[in-house]
C-alpha cells in the first residue's frame, strides 16, 4: 500500500507522458518529408514538442540548433517528473541527472578540442537544468579552453576527478570524455545503496549493472576490432565493476586473440547464453533489447517503483535517438523504407 500511495501520481502522469511519445505511424511520415525544415513543421504539432520547438521558424534552424532543441525536450520531461515526486524520489532523480552533467561536460570538451565550434545548450535550456546541477552553466557555455572549463569546474566534485588529465602531457578528448564515463558508473553505484532500498534498489542494482557489463563487452569488441589496442590498454577503458561478468569472462575477452574468439567468449557468459546470435555487430542492438527488458519486467511486476520513472526517461532517449537518425536520413535524401530500418536498428526495432 506505501509503494502504491508514494508513486500513484508520478505513475498516472508518466502514464499521460507515455501516450505523447511517437508511434511507428510519426517515424513513417518523418521519413517521408522532402525536407528537414519539413520534419520540423511536423514535430512542431506534436504536444511533446510543441513547447520547445513550437515559437521556432523551421526554416531558420540549422541542425546544431535542432539536436540541442531535441535534448531540450529530454530536460523539459524531467523537470515535469521532477515536480511530482517527493523528497526521497528526487534525491534518486538527482543521482540519475549525472548522467546529463556528463553529456553537458562531454560537451563543453568538444568545443575546446574543435576549436571553435560553440555549440553549448541554449541559454533557455541551461535555465531550465541549472537548479539540478551545481555546474555554473551560463560560464561553462562561455569557456573555450580546457584550462577555462576546469577554473568553471573548481567548486563541482568534477574537478577533482578531471584535475589530474590537466597535467598530463599528451591527453586528448577521448581521455576526458572516458574519465567522465568511468567516473559517472562508479558514483552511480557507490551511492544507490545509499538512497535506495528494497525493489527500488534492486532494478537500479540489475539495470545499471547490466548496462556496465554490456558496456565493457562492447568497448572490448571495439578494442579489439577497431583500434588493435594492447590488453593492458583496454583493460584501462573498462569500468572496473562486474554484475553478471564474472573475471574470467572479461579475461577471456581481452585476451582472445581475434575478433572471432573474442566472440566466442562472449557467447559462453551470462548474456551470450541468452541472445543465440550473438556477435560484435549486434552488442549494441542487444544493450537496447536487454535493458528495455529489464524496464518492461519491472514496470509490469513493479507498476508502482522507481521502474516507471526510468523506464520513460529510458524509452524517451530512444525515441531522440530515432528522431536523430530520421532528421538525418531526410536530410540526406534517403528512401524512406531505408531511413526506416536504421531506426529500427538504432532502437531495437520496437517502435510503437
Amino acid at each position: 500500500m506505501g509503494d502504491l500511495m508514494k508513486y500513484s501520481a508520478i505513475a498516472t502522469k508518466i502514464r499521460a507522458m507515455e501516450s505523447r511519445l511517437l508511434k511507428k505511424e510519426d517515424y513513417r511520415r518523418l521519413a517521408e518529408m522532402a525536407s528537414v525544415p519539413q520534419a520540423v513543421a511536423y514535430l512542431k504539432k506534436i504536444p511533446a514538442y510543441s513547447a520547445l520547438f513550437g515559437s521556432r521558424d523551421e526554416n531558420q534552424l540549422h541542425r546544431g540548433e535542432i539536436e540541442k532543441l531535441l535534448i531540450g525536450t529530454l530536460y523539459f520531461d524531467f523537470s515535469k517528473i521532477y515536480r511530482f515526486c517527493d523528497r526521497s524520489q528526487k534525491s534518486v532523480l538527482r543521482l540519475y541527472f549525472c548522467k546529463f552533467e556528463i553529456a553537458v561536460l562531454k560537451r563543453a570538451f568538444r568545443r575546446a578540442f574543435n576549436h571553435g565550434d560553440r555549440t553549448a545548450e541554449e541559454k533557455e535550456l541551461r535555465g531550465m537544468i541549472q537548479r539540478f546541477t551545481e555546474i555554473p552553466l551560463d560560464k561553462l557555455s562561455e569557456a573555450q579552453t580546457v584550462p577555462e572549463i576546469l577554473e568553471v569546474l573548481k567548486d563541482t566534485h568534477y574537478y577533482r576527478v578531471l584535475q589530474k588529465l590537466e597535467k598530463s602531457e599528451q591527453v586528448s578528448l577521448f581521455d576526458f570524455e572516458m574519465t567522465l564515463d568511468l567516473y559517472y558508473f562508479s558514483i552511480i553505484w557507490k551511492q544507490k545503496d545509499k538512497l535506495l532500498k528494497g525493489r527500488d534498489l534492486d532494478l537500479l542494482t540489475r539495470s545499471l549493472g547490466s548496462k556496465i557489463d554490456l558496456l565493457n563487452m562492447m568497448w572490448i569488441y571495439r578494442a579489439k576490432k577497431y583500434y588493435q589496442l594492447t590488453e593492458a590498454s583496454i583493460y584501462a577503458l573498462l569500468i572496473p565493476i562486474n554484475y553478471r561478468l564474472h573475471d574470467s569472462d572479461i579475461r577471456n575477452m581481452v585476451t582472445a586473440g581475434d575478433e572471432r574468439e573474442m566472440e566466442e567468449a562472449a557467447r559462453k557468459t551470462y548474456y551470450g547464453k541468452r541472445f543465440l546470435e550473438l556477435d560484435g555487430k549486434k552488442l549494441e542492438i542487444m544493450y537496447n533489447q536487454f535493458i528495455r527488458k529489464i524496464y518492461g519486467e519491472e514496470k509490469r511486476s513493479n507498476p508502482y517503483s522507481m521502474a516507471v520513472i526510468t523506464s520513460y526517461l529510458f524509452d524517451k532517449e530512444l525515441e531522440l535517438d530515432r528522431l536523430t537518425t530520421v532528421l538525418e536520413g531526410v536530410r540526406y535524401g534517403m528512401p524512406p523504407g531505408e531511413t526506416l530500418k536504421y531506426v529500427e536498428q538504432a532502437s531495437d526495432g520496437s517502435t510503437q
